[in-house]
């Protein structure tokens, strides 16, 4: 926990451990280092994942289903207390942030529309349900594909080189949330990609849903690494072990008092 941390910001962080256990991600930790990223993600999160295989069984001699661990899913959650953390200084950002708003509900127009008139975008194939929306972005009809990439321009003209703008293009996780005390940011002016979790009291409200990126096993998997070393470390804390008691077992000496 960093010092300069505010009480509102720990608190938004709390919340977002609640929220990601709650919500099917039972691994988590707080201040999480990824591999070849310079930053250190506020809350990561992991869902173990699971598959259905045939499996012989030697003693009734035959092949029986059976569920077996899989790569799950990562998700990481970037806490703003303050819109001063939020937006970078943007001479335009006034006239990009209008820019976005009118292309955020164009896309939503056209998106109600995609769902009428071409329902296979829904066909339900993704490997999590709930993040089926994502199928919008796979449409070639030309209108939504313009309005898709002018988006994700207007987007990094306002959040080039930030820290959430980065994440997202370095696929640090499928999931990117961003959470934000109430009347913070407006839907349109998150990040494109980010999912939008606001604090309602002693609970956070999904507003936004973010986009599934698909990641390689590799990636996930050095991911889920990390969360774990982070909360060994916030163990080690706690029970009071540092380095030099486990130097010391290491090199089979008794450690220090």
């Amino acid at each position: 926990m960093a010092a300069s941390e505010s009480p509102a910001h720990l608190e938004l962080k709390r919340l977002s451990l609640i929220w990601a256990q709650a919500n099917g991600y039972p691994i988590t930790a707080c201040e999480v280092s990824l591999p070849n990223l310079r930053f250190r993600l506020d809350v990561a999160a992991y869902r173990p994942g699971s598959v259905r295989t045939l499996k012989f069984d030697d003693r009734r001699g035959m092949h029986r289903p059976v569920t077996m661990p899989a790569v799950g899913l990562s998700a990481i959650f970037e806490c703003k207390a303050s819109r001063a953390d939020l937006v970078r200084d943007c001479r335009n950002s006034a006239r990009l942030l209008e820019r976005i708003r009118e292309l955020t509900e164009l896309r939503a127009e056209l998106e109600v529309h995609l769902k009428l008139h071409c329902p296979s975008l829904l066909k339900g194939d993704s490997l999590w349900p709930e993040y089926e929306m994502a199928a919008f972005e796979r449409s070639d009809h030309p209108p939504y594909v313009k309005v898709v990439k002018a988006l994700a321009t207007l987007s990094r003209q306002l959040h080039g080189q930030t820290k959430m703008e980065n994440l997202f293009k370095w696929n640090a996780a499928n999931l990117h949330y961003l959470v934000v005390e109430p009347d913070l940011v407006a839907d349109h002016e998150i990040p494109v990609g980010w999912g939008l979790l606001v604090r309602d009291g002693q609970r956070l409200d999904l507003r936004v849903r973010p986009e599934f990126k698909p990641l390689p096993d590799e990636i996930r998997l050095a991911f889920l690494h990390r969360v774990a070393a982070a909360g060994t470390k916030s163990t080690n804390r706690e029970a009071g072990v540092n380095y030099t008691a486990i130097e010391a077992e290491r090199r089979g000496m008794a450690p220090p008092v």
